[in-house]
């Protein structure tokens, strides 16, 4: 697994051999006999749909996205970065490609996640822009902890920022920029321009247009290959046509600006329904008064059945479940003292999908 100190070299932009980020040996060696990922990065992802596959990433293209971020937050020399995700995840990665084009202070937040033990770290260092995902600014939220005065801009991504949560961070002082992006598009391609702003703009140098209702983009910044694996071994594919990448995500687009309203593969058929996974947690969420994940599992009769895992109160799910029309039902429900999260907040779906059958 690659670390800080391999990024930091001074050879590192110039190495045209590609590099598994996560350190899988077996990929580390095929790739090495593709001439078309020399100069590549390899990152691997579940996304939302909890399926593992590696986005290869070509330098010059995480550089490219990179440059184009530092001038959307006009980051200068005199900032104060803060490393708080993994190097090897695309978002902790182009943080460090930030503070090399900037000029700029970064320093890593080696610590377990604690909200306070955070807050006191940017205060104490001067920070001036960190990048968390939401888990961690609900963290923030319900500790009631207040942002350190020099912070100028706390950019929030891997995942959707409730309005409700922004605003209770905004109401503590912190700065909140919502972010959109993925590993796809080598970090973050639309960001707000100030804390509370209607939508996300457009970055310069990115292109957006609807295909049906989903998004799809287009910029120096996209990937240049999915790689999967299977029984046959590793295989490579480009999904770019003609220059651009058909997203799995719903979106409101107004000229240069996103609204992003859901996910194609958080919808699923069931009994010849569609039925909406995040709409169904979000309900759940407010019900158990904890975190909460829907997994679907195949069917042959139903097309798909709903397992529920969640954190907090169990006294009254089975009651609400039967008020559910029967696409909407679960099948099964669990409670967990804490659900699995990874190492950047966000709910390990992969994992919850390959607990025991019901």
């Amino acid at each position: 697994m690659i670390h800080l100190d391999d990024v930091l070299d001074p050879d590192f932009w110039e190495d045209k051999k590609p590099l598994v980020m996560d350190g899988h040996p077996e990929l580390q060696a095929w790739s090495e006999t593709q001439e078309e990922l020399r100069s590549h990065l390899l990152f691997r992802t579940s996304g939302s749909s909890g399926t593992l596959k590696w986005i290869a990433l070509s330098k010059s293209a995480l550089w490219w996205s990179a440059e184009r971020v530092v001038e959307h937050l006009k980051i200068t020399s005199d900032d104060v970065l803060v490393l708080a995700l993994p190097v090897y995840h695309v978002g902790g990665f182009g943080i460090v490609a930030r503070a090399q084009i900037a000029t700029c202070c970064f320093l890593e937040f080696c610590e377990r996640w604690d909200p306070k033990v955070f807050a006191d770290f940017c205060h104490q260092e001067g920070v001036t822009i960190a990048s968390l995902v939401p888990t961690q600014v609900r963290d923030l939220v319900d500790a009631k902890i207040a942002s350190p005065p020099s912070l100028r801009a706390l950019v929030v991504g891997g995942g959707a920022l409730e309005s409700e949560l922004a605003e209770k961070a905004i109401s503590l002082s912190w700065p909140v920029f919502a972010s959109y992006g993925m590993t796809e598009t080598a970090s973050q391609i639309a960001t707000q321009c100030a804390p509370g702003e209607s939508g996300l703009p457009l970055i310069d140098g990115w292109e957006a247009r609807m295909e049906g209702d989903q998004l799809a983009v287009k910029g120096e910044g996209l990937l240049s290959a999915i790689v999967t694996v299977g029984k046959d071994g590793f295989q490579i594919h480009d999904p770019k046509v003609k220059g651009w990448f058909l997203t799995s995500d719903l979106v409101d687009l107004q000229g240069d600006s996103l609204k992003i309203l859901g996910r194609t593969d958080r919808k699923v058929k069931i009994l010849g329904e569609l039925v909406d996974l995040d709409a169904l947690e979000k309900f759940w969420s407010q019900k158990t008064g904890g975190g909460v994940a829907i997994i679907a599992r195949a069917d042959e009769r139903r097309g798909k059945t709903l397992h529920l895992f969640y954190e907090g109160d169990d006294s009254e799910v089975e009651a609400w479940n039967s008020t559910f029309p029967g696409p909407e039902r679960l099948r099964g429900w669990t409670l967990l003292a804490q659900l699995p999260y990874t190492k950047l907040g966000k709910i390990n779906r992969l994992m919850l999908s390959e607990f025991s059958r019901d």
